[in-house]
């Protein structure tokens, strides 16, 4: 699916940090090759694969497209539990992985919202929208 999707760590209404390992730990297994000098990888998984951008920059949101199969999906939900990331599909409700996460999304951010518990939930999501 050609859409873009922003993973971005919140803190207070404000952008804040992410956790770098927790991405790398999450998504190295699928890198094509390593990031380039554009932090830009390419996911590949079982079922289909991903564009990344943003890889290691944890204070700047990763955008994510091209994005096919369901693994992929799933591994975009995993990052962003494991990361401290809110997913936010252009146009669609935010998602988020903890009810709590919540309270530090910017006002404008919260409404829709969607709590989502896998990759599966997340693509509902955009489909719904």
């Amino acid at each position: 699916m050609s859409f873009d999707v922003f993973l971005q760590a919140f803190q207070g209404g404000h952008d804040a940090d992410g956790d770098p390992s927790a991405v790398l730990r999450v998504l190295s297994p699928y890198f094509e090759q390593p990031p380039d000098d554009n932090a830009f990888v390419r996911l590949v998984t079982t079922d289909g694969d991903a564009d990344v951008y943003g890889i290691g920059r944890p204070s700047a949101a990763m955008m994510w497209n091209h994005v096919a199969g369901t693994h992929a999906w799933n591994l975009m939900y995993e990052v962003a539990r494991e990361a401290g990331l809110v997913i936010m599909p252009v146009g669609c409700p935010t998602c988020v992985c903890r009810p709590e996460q919540v309270e530090d999304l910017p006002v404008e951010l919260r409404d829709p919202v969607r709590v989502v518990k896998s990759g599966a939930d997340v693509l509902r999501a955009i489909r719904e929208a």
